[in-house]
């Protein structure tokens, strides 16, 4: 293992872009990405390793970054070949929980292997987060209205993360108590541009988990978090 430096950008982005390429099958419109995302995700990798705070690391198949945060370290960017998810995986994310502070990761439910590395260290899935397409109606547009209400429901409408473009902005959903209310609430987003609803789930929230299950939405990302 050794730091990340300039000198290795070609490899990683190429290694990212690989990553994205293989996600996207799983989640067409959620996954897609960004047609810059390679110029975009070369920048912000060599934005971060000039930064003196953020955490970068490579091994012959794989590379971290972790930028650091009041309360935990974020790992913002990690991509292992899957038949070394076992070695480098673990050797890369047990450096990161060795820098000091509690770890956030995030592990697509298309990458069973990083969420089984992650838990083999200890981290544990403090969020789950569920997606849903949504209809392409004809958008009345936003009008700088950023949360939307409903009777039971409630989301913000976010831009998607830059190297992704799932051809509009994303719902996220943090409240919502009956289905009925989250389809007002999609309908509403759709109206205004947005393509795809994202909502938030306790790993314990089951009343939750079953609302969502008959709504028609599919899980998209475990977030995990864990300290040494």
């Amino acid at each position: 293992m050794r730091p990340l430096t300039a000198a290795d950008l070609d490899w990683a982005v190429e290694a990212a872009a690989a990553r994205r390429a293989a996600l996207a099958p799983h989640a067409p419109r959620f996954w897609r990405p960004a047609a810059d995302a390679t110029e975009r995700h070369r920048a912000f990798l060599a934005h971060l390793v000039d930064d003196a705070a953020a955490l970068t690391l490579r091994t012959d198949h794989g590379y971290v970054v972790a930028v650091p945060g009041e309360r935990r370290r974020v790992v913002d960017d990690l991509v292992v070949s899957a038949p070394a998810w076992e070695t480098e995986g673990s050797a890369l994310l047990t450096a990161v929980l060795d820098a000091g502070q509690p770890v956030r990761l995030v592990a697509p439910a298309a990458e069973p292997e990083r969420r089984a590395c992650a838990e083999a260290l200890g981290l544990t899935v403090t969020e789950v987060w569920w997606h849903r397409d949504l209809p392409l109606v004809q958008v009345r547009g936003e009008g700088g209205k950023v949360r939307l209400d409903a009777p039971g429901a409630s989301g913000t409408l976010v831009p998607a993360p830059p190297v992704h473009d799932p051809g509009g902005s994303v719902l996220l959903v943090t409240s919502v108590d009956t289905a009925a209310a989250l389809a007002a609430v999609e309908a509403e987003a759709a109206e205004r541009g947005a393509t795809v609803s994202v909502v938030t789930q306790r790993p314990d929230d089951l009343m939750r988990e079953l609302l969502l299950v008959e709504a028609g939405h599919r899980v998209t990302t475990h977030f995990l978090e864990g300290s040494r």
